[in-house]
C-alpha cells in the first residue's frame, strides 16, 4: 500500500505551492511569501525559481548538524522501533496472557498519539525543538528504569507510559528539526535525505535486541534502549549547545564576511541573518 500510494502521490501532489491547484493565487502567493519569510535571508530566489545545482548537495552534506542530527535520530529509534514491535512481548513476558497483552499495548500507545499532537504544538508555538526532544529522552530513560529496576508489574507497566510518553513526540519533532537548520529548498531536500536514511539504519539493532532466550525481564533489551536515550540526550545538548553557539556569532556579525563571498546569493543556512532552530 505504501509504495501504491507513493506512486499516485508523484503524480497529484505539487512540488510548491506555486504549482498546488486546490489553492486560489491569493492563496498561493501568501505561502510562497511566507515561505520566503521562513529563509531568513538564505536564498532571494523563489522556490518556484530555484534551480538545483550540486552545489546545494555540497552544502548539505557539509553541514555539521546533517551528521548531528543523523547520529542522534539514530540513538533516539533504537527504543523507537524496539518498543513499537516488541511492546506486546515486553508485556506478555509480565505474566499476561497474549490475548491481554495486545489490549494492554493500546494505552502506551495513545498515550505516545497525545504526546506528538501537545508538543508538536507546542514545540511550534515556542520555535524550539530540542528542550522537547530533550524532556522526551528524559521520560523515556525514567521508563526503562522502571522496566528494569522493578519487578513488580504495575510499575513496570506504568514504565511502558513513560516510554510512550517520551520517545514517540521526540521522532515526530526530529522531522521538524532537520527541515528547521537546513535552508534552501534543495539543501532541505538532500539532508532530510541523508539524515533519515542514515537514522534509519539503527533499525538493525533495535529490531534484534528482544531475544527470546531473554524472556521474561529482557534486561539485555531494555539496557540498550536505555543507553541509546542516553546518548540521545547528550547529542541534543550538544546540538543545542553548538546552535546557539553559532546563533551568537551570526548575531554578534561574525559571520558577515560571508557576505562578502562571490556566492553570497547562495549561502543558504550559511547566511549570517540566518538563524537555526535550537
Amino acid at each position: 500500500m505504501t509504495v501504491v500510494f507513493g506512486m499516485v502521490c508523484f503524480f497529484f501532489m505539487p512540488n510548491t505551492p506555486g504549482d498546488s491547484r486546490f489553492l486560489t493565487p491569493e492563496e498561493r502567493e501568501h505561502a510562497l511569501r511566507r515561505m520566503r519569510e521562513d529563509a531568513s535571508g538564505s536564498s532571494t530566489i523563489d522556490v518556484d525559481d530555484e534551480k538545483f545545482n550540486w552545489h546545494w548537495v555540497k552544502m548539505a552534506l557539509m553541514a555539521p548538524q546533517t551528521y548531528l542530527l543523523s547520529l542522534l535520530w539514530f540513538f533516539l529509534l533504537v527504543p523507537l522501533y524496539s518498543f513499537s514491535l516488541f511492546l506486546p512481548t515486553i508485556i506478555f513476558g509480565m505474566g499476561y496472557t497474549s490475548t491481554t497483552a495486545q489490549l494492554l499495548t493500546a494505552p502506551p500507545n495513545m498515550t505516545g498519539f497525545v504526546s506528538v499532537i501537545v508538543c508538536s504544538y507546542l514545540s511550534d508555538r515556542f520555535k524550539v525543538r530540542g528542550p522537547f526532544i530533550a524532556g522526551g529522552t528524559v521520560l523515556g530513560i525514567i521508563g526503562y528504569a522502571m522496566l528494569l529496576g522493578s519487578e513488580r508489574n504495575p510499575v513496570k507497566y506504568a514504565g511502558t507510559f513513560f516510554i510512550g510518553l517520551g520517545v514517540f513526540q521526540c521522532s515526530a519533532l526530529m522531522m521538524g528539526w532537520c527541515s528547521n537548520n537546513l535552508a534552501p529548498h534543495y539543501v532541505r531536500a538532500t539532508g532530510v535525505g541523508v539524515i533519515i536514511s542514515l537514522a534509519n539504519c539503527s533499525a538493525f539493532i533495535g529490531t534484534f535486541i528482544y531475544l527470546s532466550d531473554h524472556a521474561p525481564r529482557y534486561i539485555l533489551g531494555h539496557a540498550i534502549a536505555l543507553g541509546a536515550l542516553c546518548l540521545t540526550l547528550v547529542l541534543t545538548c550538544v546540538l543545542v549547545a553548538y546552535l546557539r553557539w553559532e546563533n551568537g556569532k551570526r548575531e554578534r556579525g561574525e559571520r558577515d564576511d560571508r557576505l562578502l563571498q562571490p556566492d553570497s546569493h547562495r549561502l543558504g543556512h550559511r547566511h549570517p541573518r540566518f538563524k537555526y532552530t535550537l
